[in-house]
């Protein structure tokens, strides 16, 4: 009997040690999603993989998608890139691609280039990270050897909306299982026909921006699966909080609940973080002062208020410096921003061009990470990181009711078809279990820390419990045979 026994509680680690290692990127139910005010509370700081994926120019041709992937100098994005992403902190992705050059003139993707986001959105998943995925350069300025189609003008939007919404229907159909880790931003920065920044003047110009928003939502969630409940993120004109854009700025409406996210972009104050030339409207600088934090502060104040009033949380998509030789006052900034901004309840994004200039002849460049060689500015991550007040990850919470309810909820139907079958031996049971209590919650935990990897459903839960039951019935019929051979 007590090799029976040690048979039965064997089949109990098993089904306990497969279910915790399921992988945890399942398909969970879209009504079971957080909202967007939950996913972006448990947000730290994000990074944005800029100039790569939204790398664009009439002079780049041909289907292969390394050769726009690295047309604006950065190399080519690895898993080991994002793991670092993520080690130094960072617990979101923003990742901007412009898909003007692999659409048709319907909209539709092409089949390389999809799978290439999609591959290196998994990067980032599986590394339990949120995860936004946008419409980038195909909004922005005209002109040049540009890509854009998309403009705050009424006349360009009843000219290409169709277009917009297969192209947003052809993305959120790639990705519609994908769990609540994943976020859509409808576009970046939308700017009018005459490329005018931070406010326009044209009415119409915020009336077509608002259209576009809207046909974003409803074109997503008419794709049905998670797409039903994801949270979505809509910019303002060209991602702007100047007050006249932020008061023409009209929430879409939404079939779903607590599941809208407004974005927008900071790069003030401008003197210290934008520009290397004198300039007549702003004092240019390379150390951060406290007329830097006043502006700074007021920009947050503004947030704060625009997102109470709308009863919608808000992000900050992009800021960021460019290096001047002087990390030590970026890290300041950095940490003032983080800070500032998660005191009001709004995340950041930081701006990573790829462009990693240090060192004395350092000027321009907004990288903090050096994709080449695989190294920091620690300095700054550091002081960005350590001011969110957190080192939570997306998917430790992300996955705590789903993990832990599957993998107990499995646990005790095992333990009960064991328990009930082997009920009159408990005391044997005791003696010669090869699996004990403290050690099915270390392998639960074990499940939870590995982090999450592709979709499954419960159909292999269901599998490998009823497999394995049925082999300890089978057991116990077999021994009881024998027994009553034996005694017969």
């Amino acid at each position: 009997m007590k090799t029976f026994k040690k048979i039965l509680c064997a089949a109990a680690a098993c089904a306990i040690l497969i279910n915790s290692y399921m992988p945890a990127r399942k398909q969970v139910a879209a009504d079971s999603f957080r909202t967007a005010g939950d996913a972006v509370s448990q947000i730290t700081v994000g990074w944005n993989l800029g100039n790569t994926f939204d790398a664009n120019g009439t002079w780049i041709t041909g289907d292969d998608p390394t050769s726009y992937e690295t047309a604006w100098g950065n190399p080519v994005t690895t898993k080991a890139m994002i793991d670092s992403v993520r080690e130094q902190g960072f617990n979101a992705l923003r990742l901007p691609v412009t898909w003007s050059q692999h659409i048709d003139e319907h909209g539709n993707v092409d089949e390389k280039w999809m799978a290439r986001i999609k591959e290196v959105v998994d990067y980032a998943y599986d590394d339990g990270m949120f995860v936004i995925l946008n419409v980038h350069h195909d909004t922005g300025e005209g002109g040049d050897d540009k890509v854009s189609w998309i403009f705050a003008d009424t006349g360009v939007y009843e000219n290409v909306k169709d277009k917009y919404k297969n192209l947003w229907t052809d993305i959120a159909n790639e990705f519609k299982d994908y769990g609540d880790r994943l976020m859509f931003e409808g576009y970046n920065e939308m700017l009018d026909t005459n490329n005018t920044w931070n406010a326009s003047s044209n009415s119409t110009a915020y009336e077509a921006v608002n259209n576009f928003a809207q046909d974003f939502v409803d074109a997503v969630r008419a794709t049905g699966g998670n797409n039903a409940e994801r949270n979505l993120i809509v910019n303002t004109y060209v991602s702007s909080y100047d007050q006249a854009v932020l008061d023409n700025f009209k929430l879409p409406t939404d079939s779903a609940k607590d599941h809208l996210i407004v974005e927008v972009h900071s790069y003030a104050p401008w003197g210290f973080t934008g520009t290397t030339q004198s300039v007549t409207w702003t004092t240019v600088h390379n150390d951060f002062n406290d007329s830097d934090k006043s502006e700074i502060d007021a920009a947050a104040q503004t947030l704060a208020n625009f997102s109470n009033k709308l009863g919608v949380p808000v992000i900050v998509g992009e800021f960021g410096a460019e290096c001047k030789n002087n990390d030590a006052e970026i890290a300041k900034y950095a940490e003032y921003m983080v800070q500032t901004m998660d005191s009001h309840g709004i995340k950041c994004f930081y701006w990573d061009n790829g462009d990693f200039n240090s060192g004395e002849d350092a000027d321009g460049g907004y990288a903090i990470f050096n994709r080449n060689s695989m190294t920091w500015k620690t300095e700054i991550v550091s002081a960005m990181i350590g001011a969110a007040g957190t080192t939570q990850t997306g998917e430790s919470e992300a996955t705590e009711a789903t993990t832990e309810t599957t993998v107990e909820e499995t646990t005790a139907e095992t333990t009960t078809a064991v328990e009930t079958t082997a009920s009159s031996e408990e005391e044997q049971a005791e003696e010669t279990s090869v699996f004990d209590e403290s050690q099915a919650t270390a392998v639960i935990a074990d499940a939870e820390d590995d982090g999450p990897a592709k979709d499954y459903g419960l159909v292999p839960f269901v599998v490998v419990d009823c497999v394995l039951v049925a082999a300890a019935v089978a057991l116990v019929i077999v021994y009881n045979v024998k027994k009553n051979k034996k005694h017969g």
